[in-house]
Order: structure tokens, then C-alpha cells, then sequence
């Protein structure tokens, strides 16, 4: 465990400044999934809180998947911390001016173009099959002008992929990219070129080629970060609302 300093909570919502700190430690390391938090009466000293209010994060992050309150044996994290950590962290750095959302498209071609590769070499005929209906469905809607059923065809294309490459771990982070950036994607109409990109990575998938797979999904994301560029003010990276 790194040897940091816990600092003092002097804050008004003394629960959900618990649970920020809390979830900001679990990102910096301070424990690994499966380890066991210092006792409750510890932290509430460190963080300078009541046992109530201490209590009262804990729970909402037990209620969230982080946190496991075991009767009589003490504070755990979970095995496998839910998505909540995820969309937490990206929100909290959007919230700080620490992310914007150029860099949050770079973390997504990073994580989705090692998804392409997983993807191709692990997809079944079925799953497979599967991506090229929401292909076929996506393209219906663009035709009929449905945009926000163009948008959800779009994410579940996506999502689709991340499921074939079967990596939890990364499934969630990207599932907190994508809500992170779900305001911008929305606002980006989805054309029959982009429609022709999602293609081209499904026949690649199709195929079994994980390097073709992973260099399309690459096109794909860096011409949606090309795409976004109108959308900065001032040619100055934007940041999403607080």
C-alpha cells in the first residue's frame, strides 16, 4: 500500500466528499481489488468525520459495487469494482479541467482498437452474425432519418465488440468513456461514411484478421475525433459541463 497521507474532509456534503475520497484512493492505488480497508474507526479519524457519516459513503459505495461491508470481518474492495468507479473517475477529472474531451477520444481509439484485435480473434459465427444485424438495423435508420435510433445503434455497435472481445475490465472503462462522451456523440449525426467505417471493421472482425480489425476501428475513431474538431470553441479544447 503507498505510504500517502490521508488528509482531513473539510467539506459540506461530508458523505459524498467521503465517497469522492474514497473512490479517488481506490484509483491512486491505495488498495487492489480484494484487499481490506483500514477499520472504519481509523478512517473516520483520518478523514475527521463522525462513524455515522463514515458509515453512510461506505454503504452507498457497497450499493454501487465498489465496497464490500462484511458483518464482523471489516470494509473490502470489490473483486470486480462496478462500472459506477469508472464513470466516477472520468466525471471527477471532467469536473477538475483535468480531462477534455480530445484526450477522451484518444483513451477510447487506445481501448477500442485493442477491443478489434481481441474481437476477431475471439468472435463466434453467431456473435459475429450479430454484429452485422445492428449494422443492417443502423443503416435503416439512417436512411429513415432516426437519429436518436441511429445514435443507440451506434453505442450498441460498439458494445457489441467489447462484448465479442470478452474483457471485463476493459468493457467497463470503455462503457465510462462512452457515457462520458454521450452528449458530443449524439450531437454528431451518424452518415453513411461512418456507417461504411463500422462496416469495414465488422468484415474485419468477420474475417478473424485482428491487425485489419484493429487498424480499421483506428480509422474509425481518429475520423469521429476529426469530426468533433468543429464542435471546440476557439480552437481551444473544450470541456464538458461539470
Amino acid at each position: 500500500m503507498p505510504t500517502k497521507e490521508i488528509l482531513p474532509i473539510h467539506r459540506r456534503q461530508i458523505s459524498q466528499a467521503i465517497i469522492d475520497r474514497l473512490l479517488s484512493m481506490i484509483s491512486d492505488g491505495y488498495w487492489a481489488p480484494g484487499d481490506k480497508l483500514p477499520p472504519q474507526r481509523d478512517l473516520a479519524k483520518k478523514f475527521n468525520v463522525g462513524m455515522s457519516t463514515l458509515r453512510e459513503g461506505l454503504q452507498s459505495l457497497q450499493t454501487m459495487g465498489i465496497l464490500e461491508l462484511r458483518h464482523g470481518d471489516g470494509t473490502y474492495l470489490a473483486n470486480t469494482p462496478s462500472q459506477e468507479i469508472y464513470s466516477h473517475m472520468v466525471n471527477v477529472s471532467l469536473a477538475m479541467g483535468k480531462t477534455d474531451l480530445l484526450s477522451l477520444f484518444e483513451a477510447r481509439g487506445v481501448i477500442e482498437t485493442g477491443f478489434s484485435y481481441f474481437a476477431a480473434e475471439r468472435a463466434t459465427e453467431e456473435q459475429i452474425k450479430e454484429l452485422f444485424d445492428i449494422l443492417e438495423q443502423e443503416i435503416n435508420a439512417i436512411e429513415k432519418g432516426e437519429r436518436d435510433r441511429t445514435h443507440e445503434l451506434d453505442l450498441s455497435f460498439h458494445k457489441k465488440i467489447a462484448e465479442i472481445a470478452n474483457n471485463e475490465f476493459l468493457s467497463q472503462i470503455v462503457g465510462s468513456l462512452f457515457e462520458a462522451l454521450d452528449e458530443v456523440l449524439r450531437v454528431l449525426p451518424q452518415t453513411y461514411e461512418g456507417w461504411r467505417w463500422h462496416k469495414n471493421v465488422a468484415i474485419a472482425i468477420g474475417e478473424h484478421d485482428p491487425m485489419k480489425a484493429s487498424e480499421t476501428m483506428r480509422t474509425l475513431v481518429n475520423a469521429s475525433g476529426a469530426r468533433l474538431l468543429p464542435f471546440l470553441s476557439n480552437g481551444t479544447k473544450t470541456k464538458t459541463s461539470p
